[in-house]
């Protein structure tokens, strides 16, 4: 991607976690996922040794016309870059008929948000926001230039593949590979009449929500998944065998 590249946080960078102030109420205002994570990363920086915040959530409005948004402006105070960090935060199913490029194959669970298409957002519109003549006085403000500004993703995403996928891939970061996903036919085929469910909420689609006492039978879950199904919505499953291990999976409407 043209005057960008992947961002990945050293591990060894960690932070003292502090759940008294942790802001759980401003995030649970939001009803998206990816502003709910944009907060969490914002917390990341604030208690980082290794970043300094310049700006959050800036946007860029001249006469009232919106020219597009920043999620984070950072310094890294190890090597004194000026960053623009942009976030993404997905889940992809792979479907080997989107693309002739096979890294590419990933849409999001209800047929809509395809990869391919984050992508070509960031490269046409996101990252070449820096150098709008509408941006300058933005920056001026922060006392920064484009010049001496570097732009970087961080890309988290959660994928699943088919039960029986045998695509080999040569880019996908493949330990961001959760689980399946199944058409409502192939559930039903499977062996798990003893095993337990659970279906969580869109909203926590990114969280371990495995410790709870909501559990629920085969047969109970099926008619919850069949009306969803039903509404052209593909629901995250967790499912737990008679091991207790606890699975992800998807069904879908497609």
């Amino acid at each position: 991607m043209p005057n960008s590249e992947i961002l990945a946080f050293d591990p060894a960078s960690k932070i003292d976690f502090d759940s008294d102030e942790f802001p759980f109420e401003d995030i649970l205002k939001h009803k998206f996922v990816g502003k709910r994570a944009e907060h969490f990363l914002y917390y990341y920086f604030l208690k980082s040794n290794h970043f300094e915040i310049i700006s959050f959530s800036l946007q860029v409005i001249l006469n009232k016309q919106t020219f597009g948004e920043f999620d984070f402006i950072v310094k890294d105070l190890r090597s004194d870059e000026i960053l623009h960090i942009e976030l993404v935060n997905k889940i992809y199913l792979f479907d080997e008929n989107l693309h002739e490029d096979i890294d590419y194959c990933w849409i999001g669970p209800n047929r809509k948000d395809r990869f391919l298409d984050k992508i070509n957002k960031l490269e046409q519109h996101q990252f070449p926001l820096l150098y709008r003549q509408e941006t300058e006085s933005f920056l001026e403000d922060l006392n920064l230039k484009t010049i001496n500004i570097s732009q970087k993703i961080c890309y988290k995403a959660i994928l699943f593949i088919p039960e029986n996928c045998k695509f080999r891939f040569f880019r996908t970061n493949l330990n961001c590979l959760s689980g399946y996903y199944y058409r409502f036919d192939e559930i039903l085929n499977k062996k798990w009449q003893k095993h337990q469910f659970y279906i969580p909420e869109k909203l926590n689609w990114f969280i371990d929500e495995t410790q709870h006492n909501d559990w629920e039978n085969f047969n109970s879950v099926l008619i919850k998944i069949e009306k969803l199904l039903a509404n052209k919505q593909s629901p995250m499953v967790f499912r737990k065998n008679e091991s207790g291990e606890v699975f992800k999976l998807f069904v879908t409407w497609w």
